[in-house]
């Protein structure tokens, strides 16, 4: 895949480089949704609950995100054409929707672009693979997958490349291309921790899949805190926990399957590629009692979360 024009100059690479820092910062956060235990989540638990009630103060938020999964996130977890959607979304007003075009984007740039603009191939992705490992040829093809996702952005001139690439990385600084629960994390970090509790508590009362998905990091953060405040014990995992939000999204109906652009990304990044994200996820786990409590966290989460326990869920 190559850019048309001029080569690439060095300012490319830098930001192609800081884009790439970006993508992999989010990705902590798209995650799949685990097979709960029969007996801790029965089929009841994954039924919505359309009168779920809504704080006064999270109102208006939830309601902006209602169908948010099905509206755009679900299309670009399926998309064939990560350009389409790319174009489609970039000069939205809407933040969730240039956050779209945003994910679109750093899925394809730089990984399939190189600083000089020249093509950057398969082989040279993976030849550090090792030959003996059986998950090698299933990465190699997820990413011709994702290659092929992304092969219409070859028709970008140089400059437009180099213009666009400047704009996602200037989005991404300044917080403009940012998830619901990104947003709720901003606001943690940022040391508004109200503001931060309630666009997370606005998120659940959406029952929104993808806004749901979107909280791990608000999540891991909050309970990091409340560690080192020691209002939770030293032993709670923050990892498993926060994982559990994306993974009961996928239960709700966020696409997880295993066509879909996370699990692509999961087989290249992390050498989960077998089934579901949910499955893929799970495979990443170093051991069996980690496994088996992501599990039941999950089916304990997508119970407070149908419920819009609040408390329970630590908001």
């Amino acid at each position: 895949m190559s850019l048309h024009s001029k080569p690439i100059t060095p300012v490319i690479v830098v930001l192609m480089a800081g884009l790439v820092a970006a993508y992999l910062r989010w990705a902590q956060a798209p995650v799949p949704a685990v097979d709960a235990p029969q007996a801790a989540a029965p089929a009841s638990v994954v039924a919505l609950t359309p009168n779920l009630p809504i704080p006064p103060e999270a109102s208006p938020l939830s309601k902006k995100m209602v169908s948010l999964t099905q509206r755009v996130a679900n299309p670009l977890e399926l998309s064939h054409d990560l350009r389409a959607i790319y174009e489609q979304f970039k000069d939205s007003h809407d933040a969730v929707e240039r956050h779209m075009a945003y994910r679109a984007w750093s899925a394809c740039f730089p990984t399939f672009i190189a600083p000089l603009g020249q093509a950057i191939s398969i082989e040279s992705l993976t030849q550090s693979f090792p030959k003996d490992d059986p998950r090698s040829a299933q990465r190699v093809d997820a990413y011709r997958n994702l290659q092929a996702r992304c092969w219409k952005f070859s028709n970008l001139h140089r400059d437009d490349a180099l213009s666009a690439t400047r704009l996602q990385q200037e989005s991404s600084d300044l917080g403009t291309v940012l998830s619901p629960g990104e947003q709720a994390a901003k606001y943690l970090t940022d040391g508004n921790k109200e503001e931060a509790i309630r666009a997370a508590r606005a998120i659940i009362a959406s029952q929104d899949p993808y806004a749901i998905s979107s909280l791990r990091d608000f999540i891991n953060q909050m309970i990091v805190l409340h560690v080192d405040a020691q209002t939770m014990p030293s032993t709670e995992r923050a990892d498993l926990r926060s994982l559990a939000f994306t993974l009961a999204a996928c239960q709700m109906g966020l696409e997880c399957g295993a066509d879909s652009l996370s699990a692509l990304q999961l087989c290249t990044s992390l050498g989960a590629c077998s089934g579901s994200v949910t499955e893929r996820y799970l495979q990443a786990l170093p051991s069996e009692a980690d496994r088996t409590a992501l599990k039941m966290e999950t089916a304990r989460v997508l119970r407070e979360i149908k419920s819009g326990n609040f408390i329970a869920l630590g908001l």
